[in-house]
C-alpha cells in the first residue's frame, strides 16, 4: 500500500512540475506579448500627441492671421 501511494505521490509530482514548466513558458510569452502591445499603444499615443500639437500650432497661427486681417480692416480707411 505505501508503494501505490508513494507512486501516485511520484507521478503527481512531475505531472505538476511538467505542467509548471509548460505553465511559465506560457506566462512569459503572454508577458511578452503584452508588452508588445503596451509599447504599440503608446507609440500611437505619442504619435496622437504629435499630430494635436501640430494641429493646435495651425489653428494659433490661422488664429493669429485672421485676427491681423480683421485688425487691418478695422484700421482701413472707409
Amino acid at each position: 500500500m505505501l508503494g501505490l501511494v508513494s507512486a501516485v505521490a511520484t507521478i503527481l509530482g512531475v505531472f505538476l512540475t511538467i505542467y509548471a514548466i509548460i505553465n511559465n513558458r506560457t506566462m512569459k510569452e503572454e508577458f511578452r506579448l503584452t508588452r508588445e502591445i503596451l509599447s504599440g499603444i503608446q507609440n500611437g499615443q505619442n504619435e496622437a500627441r504629435k499630430e494635436m500639437a501640430e494641429a493646435i500650432r495651425y489653428l494659433a497661427d490661422l488664429i493669429r492671421a485672421e485676427g491681423e486681417r480683421t485688425r487691418l480692416v478695422i484700421r482701413a480707411p472707409s
